[in-house]
């Protein structure tokens, strides 16, 4: 800019030299966080927000602070499974309605390791069938960890009188995985008066998701 006489002192600029509201979004560079556009949608696990640490401001991607029930699952078992009464037996579960994190081996083993640790709230319902009218004398429900049955698993029914034939035995529990090596299973103990029981392929779930804390 051309002048005439002495050259002007330089001064900084200063917040007062600049009216309210002058810089509109149109005059900012395109990557310069304005909140002029609405995401409208979940961000995406690479999205990034601006937190301060210890006063030091940083990006962070929202995979870090986005909430997950994960891994989780839900089986069925469709086939019926003929067992021995007043025997502690496996229920074979295989039919999965969904796996998140593929912690649910169907094929071999029937349980659940998931590779996360923490609290998992875990579930389980199976159909008692006995092998005549009015001849199931108890049921007994467990969740196994580890290969062995937890007392705050078990769900214990007996019946003294009108003994039923089918009854649909339910438990559930808050339980700690260490996200490696720790698992679940599904037990049963049937007791009936007159032959073997069954479970049949029907009423039967088995799942488990991680309890955000």
């Amino acid at each position: 800019m051309a002048y005439i006489g002495r050259t002007p002192t330089p001064s900084a600029l200063t917040a007062s030299d600049i009216t309210d509201g002058i810089v509109s979004n149109a005059k900012l560079a395109q990557d310069i966080i304005s909140a002029d556009t609405a995401l409208g949608a979940t961000p995406a696990d690479t999205d990034e927000f601006l937190v301060s640490d210890a006063g030091t401001l940083k990006r962070m991607d929202y995979s870090y602070i986005k909430a997950s029930n994960t891994p989780a699952f839900d089986v069925q078992k469709p086939g019926t499974q003929e067992i021995s009464s007043e025997t502690y037996t496996k229920v074979a579960f295989y039919s999965e309605i969904y796996d998140t994190d593929g912690c649910f081996d169907a094929d071999t083993n029937n349980r659940f390791t998931p590779t996360t640790a923490g609290k998992y709230y875990v579930y389980a319902q199976v159909q008692c069938n006995s092998a005549a009218d009015d001849n199931l004398s108890s049921t007994e429900i467990l969740i196994y960890k580890n290969g062995s049955a937890d007392s705050h698993t078990t769900a214990h029914d007996n019946f003294a009188t009108a003994y039923p034939r089918i009854f649909n035995a339910k438990t559930s529990a808050t339980i700690d995985f260490n996200g490696s090596s720790d698992y679940v299973e599904v037990f049963v103990n049937i007791n009936d008066l007159v032959g073997d029981p069954t479970v049949p392929g029907t009423n039967n779930k088995f799942g488990a998701f991680r309890i955000i804390e």
